[in-house]
């Protein structure tokens, strides 16, 4: 399908027309809810790690698996046929040129795609004016055009992160609001797992009822460096978000063979420096 900026246009004067696309969490075969956040990184060293090839091919058979993200656009080569992808602009570099018509042929071929967008946009230096701009000249003509289900920006779970995606929400009409509200969550690495439950649970049913709208938790962990707090809080909050009806899907950080930076756990990998799922990698999958 040929999506060129004339069409996006077109469609873009349609919208104010239109009723609104917010729609209730979408129909499952299965019980999973929890998405797997492949790492860019596996789909550079996958050549070189039998144990990356063989974790991307599990995930296939993982019960409670219900989609793939990797923060991009394009499918990653290792993760077998079938497995759902859920296609990411991250940043504005995804709304141009073979990165954006990657996002557009997902959502074209796959029913009901869910389509993410924009990731911790405060800290990427994404302002709201260009935000909204992008979202109206291209987001909603993609689902006008397609039927794919969006999932609003995703910022980091702050004092900025919040004022940033009120002002974003804010702005739009109730024809142009996100079928979901993209949620990220991590804990106070000094805090004890119990506190840092409590206070994840609240942030989450705070997002909800101020929004109205089901959550994709694209991103929650864990930062303590303590493994038995990382096992309690990952435990109890997969169990708590996969009973909660507000939460559509959520995912865990992170699916890598290293911490992605000095904020992130080693506690909480899920992959080991070898590829291979770690015991609260596996966790995630099957339990």
């Amino acid at each position: 399908m040929l999506f060129n900026t004339q069409f996006v246009a077109c469609l873009a004067v349609c919208l104010a027309a239109m009723p609104s696309t917010t729609a209730a969490p979408i129909p499952r075969n299965d019980s999973g809810k929890r998405i797997v956040l492949w790492d860019w990184t596996n789909t550079r060293d996958a050549s070189a790690y039998s144990g990356l090839q063989a974790s991307a091919k599990s995930i296939a058979s993982a019960p409670k698996i219900f989609a793939v993200i990797n923060w991009g656009t394009q499918v990653p080569s290792e993760i077998p046929e079938g497995v759902r992808f859920q296609p990411m602009i991250r940043s504005l570099d995804e709304l141009k040129g073979n990165l954006w018509q990657a996002a557009v042929d997902q959502a074209t071929n796959n029913k009901q795609r869910i389509v993410h967008y924009f990731n911790e946009p405060e800290r990427a230096g994404i302002s709201v004016d260009e935000a909204v701009e992008h979202w109206r000249g291209q987001m909603l003509p993609l689902r006008a055009a397609t039927g794919c289900l969006l999932v609003s920006p995703a910022p980091a779970s702050n004092d900025a992160g919040s004022a940033w995606l009120a002002d974003f929400m804010g702005r739009l009409s109730a024809e142009e609001k996100p079928n979901y509200l993209g949620t990220h969550f991590y804990t106070d690495p000094n805090r004890p797992a119990e506190s840092e439950i409590a206070a994840a649970k609240t942030y989450l049913e705070g997002r909800a009822s101020t929004y109205g709208l089901p959550l994709v938790v694209s991103e929650i962990g864990s930062t303590s460096r303590d493994a038995t707090s990382v096992q309690t809080f990952t435990e109890q909050m997969a169990t708590y978000m996969d009973s909660n009806p507000n939460i559509l899907e959520y995912g865990f950080f992170g699916a890598s063979r290293v911490p992605a930076d000095d904020f992130v756990s080693p506690a909480a990998q899920l992959l080991d420096s070898a590829g291979a799922w770690t015991t609260l990698g596996n966790w995630l999958l099957h339990n």
